[in-house]
């Protein structure tokens, strides 16, 4: 059991949030970032911006997707510092649409078409179909619209349908 958040150490609680809630985020960040020390790192900053800015949170019962919502920025902003340095992405294997393998044909390089996506793309795919949040909750944690979040779904999944089908 977690110790209570109290007046006198507010951090307690997000502390054991923080233990929780770190696998969850780690799947995020490698949905997002394709490279594992990334993701760790990602991971990692989230952690430390959430406990610098602990006294932000305005609701314990929020704390999750508070979390998930400085991760997503975090992994999209590492993303955005390799391409501005001219670093490709990791080569890690990615799990984000295992759940539809068993349905996949063993010659289709799912990894290759998902490594194919913008970063945005990704992310929305990620988090809408392997984290099961709503799209407008999607587009919330990537802190655009949910218009925005809709268009770049379509254009992954219009990306995936094609990439499958030619391989």
């Amino acid at each position: 059991m977690a110790p209570a958040l109290t007046a006198d150490n507010p951090g307690l609680d997000l502390e054991s949030a923080l233990l929780v809630e770190g696998g969850r985020l780690y799947a995020i960040a490698l949905a997002i970032l394709r490279d594992a020390g990334e993701a760790e790192d990602a991971v990692q900053e989230t952690m430390e911006l959430a406990w610098r800015s602990r006294s932000s949170l305005r609701s314990k019962g929020s704390q999750a997707a508070w979390l998930t919502r400085i991760c997503v920025r975090q992994s999209l902003h590492r993303r955005r510092r390799w391409f501005r340095a001219g670093q490709a992405a990791g080569d890690a294997s990615m799990a984000l649409l295992a759940p539809l393998a068993p349905f996949v044909p063993k010659d289709v390089d799912l990894d290759r078409a998902i490594g194919r996506l913008s970063a945005q793309q990704r992310t929305v795919v990620a988090l809408h179909y392997g984290h099961g949040y709503t799209v407008d909750e999607s587009a919330a944690l990537m802190g655009c619209r949910p218009g925005t979040a809709r268009s770049h779904l379509a254009r992954a999944l219009a990306c995936l349908r094609r990439d499958l089908r030619d391989d």
